[in-house]
C-alpha cells in the first residue's frame, strides 16, 4: 500500500513539474561542410574519421553536407565521395557549393542531380533546392551556386527567393530551418550573398525561420539577428577538419501550447 501511494506521489510530482517548466525534446542533426573532397588518401581517411565520429554519435537523425562536398566539379570525385556517404547510419542530404558545379567545366546542375538521385538513396529530388521533412520541423536546402562561372560569392536568384517564399508561405505553421552554403553575413570586401537584402526581405516577410546554417568561411561563428540563429560552421577538411552536431531543444509553453527551440552546438574535430 505504501509502495502504491508513493507512486501516485511521484507520478503527480512529474505531471506538475512537467507542466510548469513545459515538456522538452531533443532533435539532433549533424552538418558537415566544406569537406573538399578528393580522391587522395588524406582525404579518404578524412572523410572516414568524419564518418565515423558521426555513426558513433546517438540520436543523430540526419546530416547535411552544405557544400563545398567535393573540392572541384568532377563527376568521378562526386561519385567517390557520395559512395564513402553511404557508410552512414542514418540519412544525409547534399546541398550546393561554389566548388560542386561548374558548367563549362562539364559538370553542370542536371548532372550533379543526376548523380545525386542515383548514388544516393535519400535524395531524389530532381532540384538543387529542396524540402526536407523531419517530424514537426522543416529544413529547407538552399542553392546559392553559380553554375557558368564559378564564383566564391554567393548569389541566391531572384526564383530562388521566390520559391523560398512559397514555402515558408507553404509552411507557415512550422519551424523552419535552412541549410545553405553561403552565409548571410558579408565579410569585409568578400559579397558572399550577392545582393543579400532581397534575401533579408524575403526573410522579414515571414517568422517561421528559426535558424540559418551556412558555411564557406572555414571558419565557426555564431549569432542571432532578429530571432533568427545564425550559424557558420568550420571545415570538415584540413588539420582543423571537424563537423558540427546541433540539437535543438524543444519547449512547449503549457499554456498557449506553442512551441519554441534553443539551438545548442558543438564543433568536434577529428583530428585532435
Amino acid at each position: 500500500m505504501k509502495q502504491f501511494i508513493y507512486k501516485m506521489l511521484l507520478s503527480c510530482f512529474v505531471f506538475l513539474t512537467i507542466n510548469s517548466i513545459g515538456f522538452c525534446k531533443d532533435f539532433r542533426f549533424v552538418q558537415v561542410t566544406d569537406l573538399h573532397f578528393k580522391d587522395n588518401s588524406i582525404s579518404i581517411e578524412t572523410f572516414d574519421k568524419i564518418i565515423n565520429g558521426i555513426n558513433s554519435t546517438k540520436n543523430v537523425q540526419f546530416v547535411a553536407f552544405t557544400g563545398d562536398n567535393t573540392d572541384k566539379a568532377d563527376e568521378k570525385d562526386y561519385i567517390r565521395f557520395l559512395t564513402q556517404a553511404e557508410k552512414l547510419n542514418v540519412p544525409y542530404y547534399v546541398i550546393l557549393g561554389n566548388h560542386d558545379v561548374f558548367k563549362m567545366g562539364g559538370f553542370s546542375r542536371e548532372d550533379y542531380v543526376a548523380v545525386v538521385r542515383k548514388y544516393n538513396k535519400f535524395q531524389k529530388t530532381k532540384k538543387t533546392n529542396f524540402v526536407i521533412k523531419k517530424e514537426d520541423i522543416i529544413f529547407i536546402a538552399l542553392d546559392g551556386a553559380r553554375e557558368v562561372i564559378p564564383s566564391p560569392g554567393g548569389y541566391y536568384r531572384d526564383e530562388t527567393l521566390a520559391w523560398l517564399d512559397k514555402q515558408l508561405k507553404k509552411y507557415h505553421k512550422k519551424n523552419v530551418v535552412i541549410l545553405q552554403h553561403f552565409p548571410m553575413k558579408l565579410r569585409h570586401t568578400e559579397r558572399d550573398a550577392y545582393k543579400n537584402e532581397r534575401y533579408e526581405e524575403v526573410l522579414a516577410k515571414h517568422n517561421n525561420v528559426i535558424g540559418i546554417f551556412a558555411g564557406h568561411f572555414h571558419a565557426n561563428e555564431e549569432y542571432t539577428k532578429d530571432g533568427i540563429f545564425y550559424s557558420i560552421t568550420g571545415r570538415a577538411s584540413g588539420a582543423d577538419a571537424g563537423y558540427k552536431v546541433v540539437d535543438m531543444i524543444e519547449e512547449i509553453n503549457p499554456q498557449t501550447k506553442k512551441k519554441s527551440y534553443d539551438f545548442y552546438t558543438q564543433f568536434v574535430q577529428v583530428n585532435d
